[in-house]
C-alpha cells in the first residue's frame, strides 16, 4: 500500500514537472520571438526596402505561339511610353513598292548608303528580290539607276517597334570630331548587338561591318528589307567570323572589366601598345593611344584588348593538348585584368522570339547544328539570360545561411600603475602557455594571461584618431608590433608576435555563433588538427561527405616528392631572423624577386608574420635545419591550424567555411592539402569519376613564373634594343615635318621619346617592319577636295574611272593614293586657294563623299590569331626534371583538410600565396591562404580559384558567388 501511494504521489510531481517544463519551453519561446522582433524592428530601419511585384502579363491573351525555328513566342505588342522608344512587338517587313522612297548601297558595302527610289520589282522571290532604283537627284550628277537586291536596301522610315539583337540595319555614325564630315552622320550598315536598357542609356549598340561599334539611338537606326536566316553571312569583311561567334553565345558575352585611368596593351596596326583608358560607356571603351595621340571606340568583348586575346589564344593552345580536360584550382595572378562573362546590357528580349522575326537567330537557333544541318558532338549550350537575382525562396536561403550572432568575451580588466623598471620574465606574471586555451582566437591570448588592449584617442596638432596600445602585465604602454616583439624577446614569453593586432577594425573578444543548427558536428577534422571544427547545417539535415582528414600532403606512386633536409638552404640565425640581409632562407625570397621586379625588394615577404600582399615569387621559410627557434618570423604556413573556423551548408555552392572570430589582414588562415597526383593519372581520374575534377589543384608556380617572366623580358628587349638607335635618329626625328600626317601623329603631338620608348616616331614603326597607317577618312576627304579645286574641273573620263557610276566597284587604294597625289604648286596658286576654299561651302559633294570609304577596323588581331602560337624561345624549367616531366595535382576530393572547403569569389577575402618549407624543389610549393583585408566574424572565407573559362569542352559552370563584380562563369 505504501508502495503503490509513493508511485502515485512520484507520477504527480513527474506530471507537475512536465507541466512546468512546458510552461517554461513556451515562455522561453515567447521571450525568444520577442527578442527576434525587437531585434528586427531595430534593424529594419536601417534596412532598404524590397517590395515583391506580381509579374506582369505581356499582352492581352497570353498565348504561346510555336514556330519552327523559334521555341517560345512572346506577344505582339508592349507600349512603352519612356526613352522615345517604340513598343515592343514583332519585327515585320513589309514588300517594297515602286516610288517607295528606301537607303540603297551605293559604291561598296563599306561607303556611306544613299537615298533612292523604287522604279519597279525585277523579280520577286522569297529573300532574294531584286529591285530597279534610282538614286536622288543631286547638284553635281543626274539620276542614276541600278539593279539592287532586299539585302542592299533600308526601310526609309524608322522601325515602328523595337529592334531585336542580330538584325541587319544601318545607322548613323556619329564622329567625335565634327569636322570630319565624309564619316559623320552618314549612314553606315551593321548589325544590332544589344538592345536598349537603363544599363546602356536606351542605346542600341551597333556593330558595323568595317569594325566600328557604336551606341545609336532608334531613331538613327533603319531595317533592311531582307537578311538571311544566319545574319552574319551578309557580312561581307573581316568582321564576319567575329560577329558569328557574338550570335551564337548572347546573351552571353566576355568583356574585359576596365576602369578609367587603367592601362591595357591593345592591338593598333599589328602591333601591341599600352593604351589609357579615357572613358567606358557601358560596353565600349575610349582608348588613348599616346603613340599617335589618338583615340578610339573599341568594343570591350574584343580580342584586340591584350586579356581576352590571351584567352583566345590559351584556349587555341589546349585544342592542341586533349589530355588537358579536368578543371584545376589554381594561383590568381594580381594586377591583371579581368574577364567577365556577363549579359550587359541584356535585359529579357521580348522581341527575341516574336513572329515574323528572321533575322535574329539567338533564341531557338540550334547552335548544335552545322551550316549543312548536322548535329554537332558536343553538349548544347542554352542561350538563355541567366536570372541577375535569385529566385525568393533561394534568396530567403541564403540569407537563412548567415544568420547568427556574435558573442563578446568578457574580460576582466585591472588598473595596472606602471613603475620605471627593466621588463624581465617575471613581468609575465600569470605565465603564458598558449596550449591552456585552444579553442579560443589567437587575438584572445594576451588578454587571458593579463595583457590589455586599448583604443585611445590620440590628438595631433588639429587632428584626432584612434590608436591601439596594448599594456603589458607590467603595466607598460606599446604602441607598435616592434614594441612587442622586442618585449617579448625581453620577457623570454611564449606568446607569438601573430597574437597581436593593431587594427582598428579588428575585435578580439567577438565570437560568432549561428541562430539554427539542424546538423552540429563538433570536429570534422577527428582531433587531427590543434583546434576543433565544426560543421553546422542550418539549411537541412544534409551532412558533409566523408573525408579522409589529413593536413599533411599525400604523394603517391608516380610524385617524386624528395623530403630530404639535406638538399635545403638553412640559416644560423640565433635573433629570430630579424636581420633580413644575414638570413640565407629571407635572402631566397628577396632574391627571387629580382626575376619580375628587376631589382630586389628587401621588404619582401612576412612583416611580423603578416602577408600584405601575394609575392609571386614565392616564400621560402625556414625549416628543421634552421637555428632559428619556433618564435622566428620566417615561420608562419608550417605552423598548424590555430584559428576557429566552421564547415557550413551554403545555399547554392554546397559547403563553404568561415571564421568565427575576426581575422586581422596578412594573417595566415590554412593550407591546401590532399593527394598528390601526376597529370596523367588526374586526368584518367578526373574523367572516371563524377566530379573528379571538383578539387583539383595546380602546382603550376614554374608556368606562372616563366610567363611572367617572359611578357616581362619581351617588354625589356624592345626598350633596351632600340633606345641607342632612336637617340641616333633623333635629330631627323625632330626635323620631321609633323603636318604631314600619316595619322600616327597628331598635329599637336610632342615627340618625347622619354614617357615610353615602345611609342616612338613613326621612323621607328618602319623600322622594326610595321606599314605606315593610311590617311583617316577626314584627311583624304580634304586632300581629293584641295585636287579638285586646285585643278578647277575634272573630265568626265576620270570621273567614271573613280568609281562615280552606279554599278562600278570602288577603287583600290593605290588607285586613290595616285589620284590624290597634289600637283606642284604654281606662284599665284595661294590666291586662288583662297577663293576656291571660299567657294568650298557652297559646293555639293555628296556623290564624291558618298563613295568615300572609312578606314576599315577588325574586332579582332586577325593578322595575329592566324598565326600559330608562339613558342617559348628557352628551354621551360620543368623540362629539366625529365623528358616527360608535366605539371602535378593536389587532389582533395577524397582526402584532405579543411581548405579544400573554400569556395569561389570573382571579389574574394583571401589569397594564394606559394611556399616553399619542407622542399625547395620548384615543382612542390606549399599552397597557402592569407587574408586579403580584415574579416569579421562570421564572414564565408574565399577565394578565386582561377579557372580559364572554355579550358574543358562540354564543361559550362556559371558563378553564383554574389560579388558586386562577378565575372559570370567559372568555366
Amino acid at each position: 500500500m505504501q508502495i503503490t501511494d509513493g508511485m502515485k504521489h512520484l507520477e504527480e510531481r513527474f506530471l507537475a514537472l512536465e507541466e512546468g517544463f512546458d510552461k517554461q519551453k513556451e515562455e522561453y519561446e515567447n521571450i525568444e520571438s520577442h527578442l527576434d522582433n525587437l531585434r528586427k524592428d531595430f534593424y529594419n530601419s536601417f534596412r532598404p526596402e524590397i517590395m515583391w511585384q506580381k509579374a506582369l502579363d505581356i499582352g492581352p491573351s497570353g498565348a504561346v505561339v510555336h514556330q519552327e525555328l523559334f521555341e517560345v513566342i512572346a506577344e505582339p505588342s508592349v507600349p512603352v511610353p519612356a526613352h522615345n522608344l517604340p513598343p515592343v512587338g514583332p519585327l515585320v517587313r513589309t514588300e517594297l513598292k515602286p516610288n517607295e522612297l528606301v537607303y540603297s548601297m551605293r559604291h561598296s558595302l563599306f561607303a556611306r548608303w544613299a537615298q533612292a527610289q523604287i522604279i519597279e520589282v525585277v523579280k520577286r522571290e522569297p529573300k532574294n528580290t531584286s529591285y530597279k532604283i534610282r538614286y536622288n537627284r543631286n547638284a553635281k550628277s543626274s539620276c542614276q539607276t541600278a539593279i539592287m537586291t532586299g539585302r542592299q536596301l533600308a526601310y526609309y522610315a524608322s522601325c515602328p517597334t523595337r529592334i531585336p539583337v542580330g538584325t541587319r540595319v544601318i545607322a548613323k555614325y556619329r564622329d567625335d570630331d565634327p569636322k570630319n564630315t565624309t564619316i559623320s552622320g552618314a549612314f553606315y550598315v551593321g548589325i544590332v548587338a544589344e538592345i536598349p536598357t537603363a544599363a546602356n542609356k536606351y542605346r542600341y549598340l551597333i556593330f558595323f561591318d568595317d569594325g566600328y561599334a557604336q551606341y545609336v539611338l532608334h531613331g538613327d537606326i533603319r531595317v533592311m528589307t531582307e537578311a538571311s536566316s544566319c545574319p552574319w553571312e551578309d557580312v561581307s569583311s573581316d568582321s564576319k567570323e567575329f560577329i558569328k561567334d557574338y550570335l551564337q553565345m548572347y546573351p552571353e558575352r566576355p568583356m574585359v572589366r576596365l576602369q578609367k585611368s587603367n592601362y591595357v596593351k591593345t592591338e593598333c596596326n599589328g602591333r601591341w601598345w599600352k593604351a589609357l583608358v579615357k572613358e567606358v560607356d557601358g560596353s565600349l571603351v575610349k582608348m588613348f593611344f599616346p603613340m599617335d595621340g589618338r583615340s578610339e571606340w573599341i568594343y570591350r568583348g574584343s580580342t584586340r584588348l591584350s586579356p581576352l586575346f590571351n584567352k583566345k589564344m590559351n584556349s587555341q593552345a589546349q585544342t592542341k593538348q586533349p589530355q588537358k580536360t579536368i578543371r584545376r584550382r589554381t594561383v590568381a595572378v594580381p594586377g591583371t585584368a579581368v574577364v567577365e562573362y556577363g549579359t550587359f546590357g541584356q535585359g529579357l528580349d521580348p522581341e527575341a522570339t516574336a513572329p515574323g522575326k528572321e533575322a535574329l537567330v539567338l533564341i531557338g537557333y540550334d547552335n548544335n547544328k552545322t551550316e549543312t544541318g548536322e548535329r554537332r558532338a558536343v553538349a548544347r549550350k542554352s542561350t538563355m539570360s541567366r536570372a541577375g537575382t535569385p529566385p525568393r525562396e533561394v534568396q530567403q536561403r541564403i540569407e537563412q545561411e548567415s544568420k547568427g550572432f556574435t558573442k563578446k568575451h568578457t574580460l576582466h580588466e585591472e588598473t595596472i600603475k606602471f613603475t620605471r623598471h627593466i621588463c624581465t620574465n617575471k613581468c609575465l606574471g600569470k605565465g603564458d602557455n598558449m596550449s591552456d586555451h585552444k579553442g579560443l582566437s589567437p587575438l584572445l591570448y594576451p588578454m587571458m594571461f593579463g595583457w590589455y588592449r586599448h583604443i585611445v584617442k590620440q590628438r595631433r596638432r588639429t587632428m584626432g584618431r584612434n590608436e591601439v596600445y596594448y599594456v603589458a602585465p607590467c603595466g607598460r604602454r606599446l604602441r607598435s608590433v616592434e614594441e612587442v616583439f622586442r618585449y617579448l624577446l625581453e620577457t623570454e614569453s611564449n606568446l607569438e608576435i601573430d597574437c597581436f593586432s593593431f587594427e582598428l577594425a579588428v575585435d578580439t573578444s567577438h565570437e560568432w555563433e549561428p541562430f539554427k543548427k539542424i546538423v552540429n558536428i563538433d570536429d570534422v577534422s577527428g582531433r587531427d588538427e590543434n583546434v576543433q571544427i565544426s560543421c553546422v547545417n542550418s539549411l537541412d539535415d544534409t551532412a558533409p561527405q566523408p573525408l579522409v582528414y589529413s593536413n599533411v600532403r599525400i604523394p603517391t606512386e608516380h610524385v617524386p616528392l624528395n623530403l630530404d633536409p639535406n638538399f635545403l638552404v638553412c640559416c644560423d640565425c640565433i635573433d629570430d631572423c630579424q636581420d633580413k640581409s644575414k638570413c640565407p632562407c629571407w635572402q631566397l625570397t628577396i632574391q627571387g624577386t629580382r626575376i619580375l621586379d628587376r631589382s630586389e625588394n628587401p621588404n619582401t615577404g612576412y612583416h611580423y608574420r603578416r602577408l600584405s600582399e601575394q609575392v609571386q615569387s614565392g616564400i621560402y621559410e625556414c625549416n628543421s635545419r634552421c637555428k632559428c627557434s619556433n618564435m622566428c618570423l620566417n615561420r608562419v604556413v608550417q605552423h598548424r591550424l590555430r584559428l576557429k573556423l566552421q564547415l557550413f551548408k551554403t545555399a547554392r555552392r554546397g559547403w563553404g567555411v568561415r571564421t568565427l572570430h575576426d581575422i586581422p589582414r596578412g594573417g595566415f588562415i590554412c593550407v591546401y592539402v590532399g593527394k598528390m597526383l601526376n597529370e596523367t593519372i588526374a586526368n584518367e581520374e578526373g574523367k572516371m569519376i563524377v566530379g573528379g575534377d571538383d578539387y583539383y589543384a595546380e602546382l603550376d608556380y614554374i608556368e606562372v613564373m616563366e610567363n611572367a617572366k617572359e611578357g616581362y623580358e619581351e617588354e625589356v628587349e624592345n626598350i633596351e634594343e632600340e633606345s641607342s638607335k632612336l637617340s641616333v635618329e633623333g635629330s631627323a626625328i625632330a626635323g620631321s615635318d609633323s603636318t604631314d600626317s600619316d595619322g600616327f601623329y597628331s598635329e599637336n603631338e610632342v615627340d618625347d621619346t622619354k614617357d615610353d620608348r615602345d611609342f616612338s616616331h613613326p621612323t621607328y614603326m618602319k623600322k622594326v617592319g610595321l606599314t605606315k597607317r593610311e590617311k583617316s577618312a577626314r584627311l583624304q576627304e580634304r586632300s581629293s577636295r584641295n585636287n579638285f579645286l586646285k585643278k578647277g574641273k575634272v573630265s568626265p573620263k576620270s570621273e567614271s574611272k573613280d568609281g562615280s557610276g552606279s554599278g562600278s566597284a570602288p577603287a583600290s587604294d593605290d588607285e586613290a593614293s595616285k589620284s590624290s597625289q597634289p600637283e606642284k604648286p604654281k606662284e599665284t596658286e595661294p590666291k586662288e586657294d583662297s577663293k576656291s576654299e571660299e567657294a568650298a561651302d557652297d559646293f555639293d559633294d555628296d556623290d564624291e563623299a558618298d563613295e568615300k570609304q572609312r578606314r576599315p577596323q577588325t574586332f579582332a588581331p586577325s593578322q595575329l590569331l592566324a598565326t600559330p602560337p608562339k613558342q617559348r624561345a628557352n628551354k621551360s624549367v620543368r623540362e629539366y626534371f625529365g623528358k616527360d616531366e608535366a605539371v602535378y595535382i593536389m587532389d582533395a576530393k577524397h582526402t584532405g583538410n579543411i581548405g579544400r572547403f573554400l569556395n569561389h569569389s570573382c571579389e574574394p577575402n583571401v589569397f594564394v600565396q606559394n611556399v616553399f618549407v619542407d622542399t625547395h624543389d620548384l615543382r612542390f610549393p606549399w599552397v597557402a591562404f592569407f587574408a586579403i583585408s580584415n574579416i569579421r566574424a562570421g564572414t564565408e572565407l574565399t577565394w578565386d580559384y582561377s579557372y580559364e573559362v572554355g579550358s574543358v569542352p562540354g564543361k559550362t559552370k556559371y558563378c553564383y558567388c554574389g560579388a558586386r563584380k562577378c565575372r559570370g562563369r567559372l568555366l
